[in-house]
């Protein structure tokens, strides 16, 4: 048996063992062995689209496109790729991205009655995101800094669910009041929902405020349970707040070393 044929031989191997694994519910133990499998037969995109539907299960949306990117990149027309994707671009709130692949795939399949209710489903999401009546009126009421954690907690309840809204709340309140407005109740969730809100920041305004994401991120560091609240972050949470920081990296003048370790 040839070098070639051995590591074709493995990645078969391993991929049963993966497709056993994610039969089983055991989405960690699959995206490894899937991961093995890609290193045996990195020409195979069927080990990369299975892998990146286990990255789905498990809600790690950015690495589920980052697989399904090499994927297409390796087959354009996999429509199983572009599926995939679109649904990780979904989760993550990028419904224009999400809505090219499903309508890509469509091209390919255009009577696939699940990616037309997808494509759907995608479409009602990004017209909420695009409708400003529901912000308009939220910001009607929520136009300064909150004077207590009382206030602060009654209008994270109201925006947290929209990085927009989330951001230009942000904006208004005074980093250096983040610890005592959190006070030790900070959790992952809320990590999470900022890492979402900084992640828009920097796609929508680019380097604009690059120093609010900076200071904000230096202040929840000193938060009670700030550790806590990190390590009980999911990887996609954990990637999108490394990716803010690794934007910041590149701004002339910021040391983000210590961010990279504290978030890490």
């Amino acid at each position: 048996m040839s070098t070639a044929d051995g590591l074709k031989a493995r990645a078969d191997g391993l991929k049963a063992q993966a497709d056993a694994a994610f039969k089983l519910a055991r989405y960690e133990d699959a995206v490894r062995l899937y991961t093995a499998a890609v290193q045996s037969d990195a020409s195979n995109p069927l080990l990369l689209t299975n892998k990146a539907m286990a990255l789905l299960k498990l809600q790690r949306y950015t690495a589920a496109v980052d697989c399904c990117n090499a994927a297409l990149a390796l087959r354009p027309n996999n429509v199983k790729a572009l599926w995939r994707r679109a649904t990780a671009y979904s989760a993550l709130a990028r419904y224009n991205e999400a809505a090219r692949d499903y309508e890509a795939a469509l091209l390919i399949e255009p009577t696939n009655k699940a990616l037309i209710a997808e494509l759907e489903k995608n479409s009602h999401a990004l017209q909420a995101q695009k409708t400003p009546t529901a912000a308009n009126s939220l910001l009607c009421h929520i136009d300064k800094p909150p004077k207590s954690a009382q206030e602060f907690e009654r209008a994270w309840r109201e925006c947290h669910d929209s990085p927009e809204l989330l951001y230009m709340y942000l904006k208004l309140v005074p980093v250096s009041d983040f610890p005592a407005l959190f006070r030790s109740s900070l959790e992952s969730g809320h990590l999470s929902a900022i890492s979402k809100a900084l992640e828009f920041a920097r796609r929508e305004h680019g380097d604009d405020d690059y120093q609010l994401a900076f200071d904000l991120l230096t202040a929840l560091a000193r938060v009670d349970r700030f550790a806590l609240a990190v390590l009980f972050l999911d990887h996609d949470d954990t990637n999108r707040i490394l990716a803010v920081i690794g934007w910041l990296g590149k701004v002339k003048g910021l040391n983000v070393e210590s961010l990279e370790k504290q978030y890490h």
